[in-house]
């Protein structure tokens, strides 16, 4: 028997009422998918005088620590080694959004389990070579209504058989 695809689509807190219109636009794309939505809040901003400040580098070893606790403590992580493919939406794909919230945190948590990330950006500002380099598979740019998009996004990573 073969069983659907598992899409985990991961939103911003406060996009919390766009998850079920996504969700249903991946279903109408890929119709045996089954999707599952995940909210997630933006990360701290930094403000002005975070930005002065210089950051201080301390290899592990030298702590006498071989690893450091990482996506394996966020919320994503049960869900995205469940999943067939993790979805994340953002207005803007650029430097910032790429390093820090909902990416990096999907493809932290997908990436021991080899679940491709694909994001879906309203406008991309970074290059295929950033976002490959950022562990993403796919960036498709929505616009300004992301809904309309999403179906076909959907055919593009859902195979027809699933």
């Amino acid at each position: 028997m073969v069983r659907g695809m598992h899409v985990l689509l991961c939103v911003r807190e406060d996009d919390a009422s766009l998850a079920p219109a996504l969700a249903a636009a991946w279903r109408a794309g890929a119709p045996s998918c089954d999707v599952r939505t995940v909210a997630l809040p933006d990360p701290p901003s930094h403000d002005a005088a975070e930005a002065g400040r210089a950051g201080v580098f301390v290899p592990l070893e030298a702590l006498g620590l071989t690893s450091a606790t990482g996506a394996e403590d966020g919320p994503l992580t049960g869900p995205a080694a469940e999943s067939d493919l993790v979805v994340v939406h953002v207005p803007v794909l650029d430097g910032t959004t790429l390093r820090e919230g909902r990416v990096p945190a999907a493809v932290a948590a997908a990436a021991p389990h080899a679940v491709p990330v694909v994001v879906l950006a309203g406008r991309s500002e970074v290059s295929r070579r950033e976002w490959s380099g950022a562990g993403v598979s796919g960036v498709h740019e929505t616009g300004a209504d992301a809904v309309a998009t999403t179906a076909r996004v959907a055919r593009t990573w859902a195979p027809s058989w699933a």
